[in-house]
């Protein structure tokens, strides 16, 4: 048995373009709410199973050496409880469980050593998320690994783009419909989490021709972290947009 991997919630896509943008926005944050309950819960089972499987091996190990921590003779009935344990181990859930959270460890390791390809957004996602991309990443080369990674700062600039729409939207209010002028102006109205070295990787932009994103001044990337996998997000008070850039992306989307 394998871990399945979470179904995003669509809402169907004629009856959603035909509603203001204030509502969809609220749409999108409530799906987003639904996912990261469902990553979160992924992520207990994980945490518990290897817990479970850390705890049986330790008993296993004093069991084969025929005593425990405290140095006295284990009964025969917690080897034979052990010995189930070892069993267990091998189930093809428990073995595959084991085997993503391995696989989320490497990829998350990857960008320890590549720290060119870090963004600070990253701090919204949590262990659900590296499970989630881990299961379907090609860890064995490297462009298998900057999609994997293109893919992980996608979700967390998602997140961020829920917090970044919503400090905006609430200085526009505060405006009585002005947009910014400088990220200073819009600095107060984020959250302690959203530090400098986050904000500066953005900028205001005029909102390109088209953009319904509810301001004409909208913040866009800086720059992109890879210049063939990544996305560039541009970000309203009531909505924000997402364009995959570079020969590698459009080859990826195929």
């Amino acid at each position: 048995m394998e871990l399945s991997r979470p179904t995003a919630i669509e809402a169907p896509r004629a009856n959603v373009s035909e509603l203001p943008q204030s509502e969809q926005a609220q749409l999108t944050l409530q799906l987003e709410s639904i996912q990261t309950e469902k990553r979160e819960a992924l992520t207990k089972i994980v945490s518990l199973e290897a817990e479970t499987q850390h705890l049986k091996a330790q008993l296993a190990e004093h069991v084969r050496s025929g005593s425990n921590p405290s140095g006295k003779a284990v009964p025969i009935a917690v080897q034979s409880s052990a010995q189930k344990a070892d069993s267990e181990s091998e189930l093809p859930f428990t073995k595959a469980v084991l085997a993503l959270a391995l696989k989320a460890g490497r990829l998350n390791a990857q960008l320890q050593r590549q720290t060119e390809l870090d963004i600070p957004e990253l701090q919204y996602l949590d262990e659900g998320d590296w499970l989630h991309f881990a299961k379907e990443a090609d860890l064995d080369s490297d462009i298998g690994v900057r999609k994997a990674l293109a893919e992980i700062r996608k979700q967390a600039k998602d997140r961020f783009a829920t917090i970044a729409m919503q400090a905006f939207g609430d200085f526009m209010k505060a405006s009585g419909g002005q947009p910014p002028l400088s990220l200073e102006q819009l600095r107060s109205h984020f959250p302690d989490s959203v530090d400098s070295s986050l904000l500066n990787r953005y900028q205001l932009v005029p909102a390109p021709i088209g953009t319904q994103l509810g301001s004409p001044i909208i913040l866009s990337e800086k720059a992109p972290v890879d210049l063939e996998y990544d996305t560039e997000f541009k970000i309203g008070p009531t909505g924000w947009s997402s364009v995959g850039i570079g020969m590698g992306y459009l080859h990826k989307v195929k």
